[in-house]
């Protein structure tokens, strides 16, 4: 420290106790009155003097203004005893005035200095601050961006980084220095000329902007990276670089690849299915109207797509945990699952279009009935009382078991879905008799008739004239493919028999199917299939909307793998409900196609207006007009099937904008 400075820095920063200031103010002016005796004598002690004015300044200085005020007036007081010194020609009253004035200057210039001394202090201890918390700042940052396991850059305007990451150091290997070095080098020849184009481009307009090209790694692996640039502006609003991250996709492309594959292959049998559809229109004499090609469409890519979904999850998670028996376990019976329903769903094509292969045998149909009754009675659940009354003991048909297992189970949930809580399904066999042509052209003879009443909303006549017509259905879009009821009229037909529809609004429905009497004894019912089991950065808390079972198992192992925590609601209203009682959701993760009168869509509108700053991922596997609707809504949109690697960075993409 300067000496000149000295005597400043001891100028106290806070006001002293009264004790103090008073003890200083009374030095500063006993030192003036003892110079005053040394120079003038003691006779004049006390006089008004210019040795005041130091006293005046170190009171204000060191004890405060308002000690130099009271020194001030000391000093006045004290000069009455003591013979005032003037100039000839010059009034007492004139020396006094011309003191108190000078004093009082000094005492404000003194006071006004020690303002700026502490302004001063405070300003550099503010300085001190900042310099201390932007380094720890830094810091920080250089840790969680070392720790980071993408790569991730900071660059000048000019475009030279200041910045790397230790995974950017590590992808270039050693003896590169990352903020010189020119990623030209390692760029793949085939991407050169692109990425050039787009960098200039994207550089240039200043806003954010993605880059894909395959890099070469240390080890010679060309590696698919996807950067993604952020422009920063300094505290003036000027351009002052970008901030770039980077991240490794290669797995992902190699997945899109096979998906696109699986895709295409999931096509050609589309289409086979559909030329077959065309064949048993013309057989079974039915107009198939044309706006059922996009009901087919979307239906069967919905179904597919969520199997797809259940299936690939699970294979990821074994691959994730290929240690983990229980996991493994749980993603195999889910896969299983899925892959049953898709075969489930391809029978149901098959039958339609009466190419499926079955393999009848005589059986006697109530024992298969009776066998079949607790899986219909899950299928049916609790709110609806299911009724089987088999009336046909002994009585044998020539039937495909898994095929009329299927044809019944269609119906009962049929009958199910139309059912309000509290009603009645009721399944009877009965044998008839019936005279030539009487049931839809059947010859006469024996016949067993298999019935599913229902005490639903029931049908109007234009409704039951299309009820086997194929992909035509009554449930919201993407609820069901109109197949069901396909199925069992292409299934009765090939079993040699015939199924009708008895119905009117109000007063339920009724669908008999008839099959052919054998004389022959019995066979031992098969074995009922048994169905397969459905068991199956930062953390954040996701809500997730699926109706599908199964793929809300899925993706909460998933997102749980992923280190979130998962709250799982089936529909809008009790997702929305969620976000109104609980403030702890940071991602909403909705399904496009839900029950009720609202979508996900719409749930994504409330949910926003309830939370402005929500960010939303809109899922779905359907094909159609919804989807449509999805695409031109503002939040991203994941397409079923999908796994964790395109889960963990639509969650991470949606949350770094915020």
């Amino acid at each position: 420290m300067r000496p000149a400075l000295f005597p400043l820095r001891l100028i106290p920063r806070r006001s002293p106790r009264f004790l103090t200031g008073l003890a200083i103010s009374a030095a500063s002016l006993a030192g003036a009155i003892g110079l005053r005796v040394l120079l003038l004598g003691p006779e004049l002690a006390t006089a008004l003097s210019a040795t005041t004015f130091p006293a005046l300044i170190i009171a204000t200085l060191y004890a405060g203004a308002r000690w130099g005020w009271a020194t001030l007036a000391t000093s006045l007081i004290i000069s009455v005893w003591a013979p005032l010194i003037t100039a000839v020609g010059v009034s007492n009253g004139s020396v006094v005035a011309m003191f108190t004035v000078s004093a009082a200057l000094t005492v404000m210039v003194s006071s006004s200095l020690r303002g700026a001394l502490l302004r001063l202090d405070e300003a550099n201890a503010a300085q001190t601050l900042a310099r201390r918390e932007l380094a720890a700042t830094e810091a920080r940052f250089r840790a969680l961006a070392d720790s980071a396991p993408i790569l991730m850059w900071v660059t000048r305007v000019n475009g030279k980084r200041e910045f790397a990451n230790a995974t950017y150091v590590d992808y270039l290997g050693p003896g590169h220095d990352p903020l010189d070095f020119d990623w030209r080098l390692v760029l793949h020849p085939d991407d050169l000329q692109r990425i050039l184009q787009e960098q200039i481009a994207g550089e240039a307009s200043r806003k954010l902007f993605t880059l894909e090209a395959r890099f070469q790694r240390h080890d010679g692996e060309y590696r698919w990276i996807r950067s993604v640039s952020q422009p920063r502006w300094a505290a003036d609003g000027t351009f002052d670089g970008f901030i770039g991250v980077g991240y490794d996709i290669t797995d992902a492309k190699r997945a899109e690849d096979d998906l696109k594959r699986i895709n295409d292959l999931l096509a050609e049998r589309v289409q086979a299915a559909l030329a077959e559809r065309d064949e048993a229109e013309a057989a079974l004499q039915r107009a198939q109207k044309l706006e059922a090609v996009g009901q087919l469409t979307g239906g069967v890519a919905h179904d597919f797509n969520n199997l797809l979904t259940v299936v690939i999850g699970a294979l990821d998670m074994m691959q994730r945990h290929p240690n983990d028996a229980a996991r493994r376990e749980r993603m195999i019976d889910a896969a299983q699952g899925a892959a049953r329903r898709g075969e489930r769903l391809t029978q149901q094509l098959l039958a339609f279009s009466r190419r499926q292969a079955l393999k009848p045998e005589p059986l006697e149909v109530d024992a298969l009935i009776k066998d079949a009754e607790s899986l219909l009675r899950r299928a049916v659940g609790e709110a609806v009382t299911l009724v089987v009354a088999p009336t046909a003991p002994g009585v044998v048909v020539n039937i495909d078991p898994s095929q009329f297992e299927a044809a019944v189970m269609n119906l009962v949930v049929n009958a199910r879905d139309a059912t309000p809580p509290g009603g009645m399904i009721r399944i009877e066999t009965l044998p008839v008799r019936l005279a030539d042509r009487q049931v839809e052209g059947l010859a006469g003879g024996d016949y067993l008739c298999v019935a599913v009443h229902d005490t639903g909303a029931g049908m109007d006549t234009a409704t039951i004239a299309r009820a086997f017509e194929p992909f035509f259905t009554t449930k919201d879009p993407g609820r069901g493919t109109g197949l069901g009821l396909s199925q069992v009229y292409g299934f009765t037909r090939q079993s040699g028999g015939a199924a009708t529809v008895d119905s009117a609004p109000g007063k339920g429905a009724s669908v008999c199917l008839y099959l052919p009497q054998l004389v022959s004894a019995p066979a031992q019912p098969a074995e009922a299939a048994q169905p397969a089991r459905a068991d199956q950065g930062p953390r954040l808390r996701v809500l997730l909307v699926e109706d599908d079972g199964q793929v809300a198992e899925l993706v909460e192992a998933m997102l749980s793998d992923l280190g979130h925590d998962v709250q799982v609601a089936e529909q809008a209203e009790q997702a929305l409900a969620i976000l109104r009682n609980d403030a702890a959701i940071d991602v909403l993760l909705t399904d496009v196609i839900m029950p009720g009168d609202k979508s996900g869509v719409d749930l994504a509108r409330e949910a926003v207006a309830m939370r402005p700053e929500l960010p939303v991922i809109l899922s779905s596997g359907y094909t159609g007009d919804v989807l449509m609707a999805a695409e031109a809504a503002p939040w991203p949109l994941l397409r079923k099937p999908y796994g964790a690697e395109q889960l963990a960075r639509m969650i991470t993409e949606v949350t770094s904008s915020r």
